[in-house]
């Protein structure tokens, strides 16, 4: 198995940053690459030196344990200086054009048997890394936001990935002291499949007065015994982020056999708007049935893509249901949820996902009533 001992990583920003603190907290050598040398400084300062010294001013680390790690991350301008790299994760912004660049430059000056990975949430690895010599040292490794709090990792096997890259790749998740979850290379992986047609669903529903954004909150989290719900959840990623995902899923999955809810307007007027949901819009909704409508269509959703992608095996059961409750903090995965409903009423629910055009009927329930979930 490949040995990771220096890690590289493209892109400092918010959500590299965090994946390099945490591989240096690991004990793992960084090199971060950033366009120029004052973005270099800026984001090493901001990122690292700041942010460690909070933690220390807080309590939550030494300043020895915070010299630690800063000792252990340098930055460059250059790719030739991540030569030295058993792995380098590419974590820049999410434009395709940008990372389909950014690996060729990896390609042409890092190690042969260097480990090149995506951290993209949208892209299909392989047509990513199209430009990269050796296919089998390539795959995906998507960390969640917050990467430093977040403990899940999808570890994406695109066909070409060899065993040796996807062992050291699990291996590497480990010892960062992360949940790994073992996907196939599929649009949005399995995550994010079920979070964005949780949210496409449930903000196509609002309409500023019965449904408004407090009341469909309240919903998801009725739905699904979550402390914060979906609407505060996409407030917390950005409704950019949670506007352009719905989008690439809709033009990947809504005319294959699987089927995808479509971009709800509401959604794209609220991120135009420049403005955040507002959970303290109004009075919550009693109204039993109506709630029950949002909810029913939210849980049909939800249950008809987890099902797609179990029937395209993109994931096991198994990984699906910890990968759901770690990633985003739900006390049941999908499957659980299933069988304690009972598979009728999980059949109606998905019969009416599909009726509603939100996704195409999954074969485990064209035939009738399945039976349960076989879980553990």
């Amino acid at each position: 198995m490949a040995e990771i001992s220096t890690v590289g990583v493209v892109g400092f920003g918010v959500m590299g940053a965090a994946i390099g603190l945490n591989a240096a907290t690991a004990g793992y050598r960084v090199a971060f690459k950033e366009m120029n040398d004052d973005l270099v400084r800026q984001m090493y300062d901001k990122w690292v030196v700041s942010a460690l010294r909070k933690r220390v001013e807080q309590g939550k680390m030494t300043q020895e344990q915070m010299d630690a790690v800063t000792s252990k991350i340098t930055g460059t301008s250059r790719y030739e200086d991540l030569g030295a790299c058993d792995l380098v994760i590419e974590a820049a912004v999410e434009n395709w054009d940008l990372k389909i660049q950014v690996f060729g430059e990896l390609s042409s000056h890092c190690r042969k048997d260097a480990i090149l990975v995506s951290n993209t949430s949208t892209f299909l690895i392989e047509k990513l890394m199209e430009k990269v010599e050796g296919p089998g040292r390539t795959a995906g490794l998507h960390y969640f936001f917050p990467a430093n709090v977040n403990r899940l990792v999808e570890v994406i096997r695109q066909k070409g990935t060899s065993d040796d890259t996807y062992r050291a790749l699990m291996a590497f998740a480990e010892k960062n002291r992360k949940v790994a979850i073992t996907v196939k290379d599929f649009p949005g992986f399995a995550i994010n499949p079920i979070f964005i047609a949780s949210y496409s669903v449930l903000d196509s529903f609002y309409d500023g007065a019965r449904y408004n954004a407090a009341t469909l909150d309240d919903i998801s989290k009725q739905a699904l015994g979550v402390r914060f719900g979906i609407m505060w959840v996409q407030n917390g990623s950005g409704l950019g982020t949670a506007f352009h995902a719905a989008g690439s899923m809709v033009d990947y999955l809504a005319t294959t056999d699987i089927g995808y809810p479509p971009v709800p307007a509401s959604l794209r007027a609220q991120f135009e708007s420049g403005a955040p949901w507002n959970l303290e819009d109004g009075a919550l909704l009693a109204d039993a049935a109506a709630r029950a409508a949002v909810r029913d269509r939210l849980l049909g959703a939800i249950f008809a893509v987890s099902t797609h992608l179990i029937e395209k095996g993109v994931v096991s059961v198994a990984d699906l249901e910890l990968g759901i409750c770690t990633s985003l903090a739900w006390p049941k995965g999908p499957f659980t949820m299933m069988n304690e409903l009972g598979m009728e009423e999980t059949t109606r629910l998905v019969a009416l996902a599909v009726g509603s055009g939100d996704f195409k009927m999954p074969a485990r329930f064209a035939g009738g009533v399945p039976v349960p979930w076989a879980l553990g």
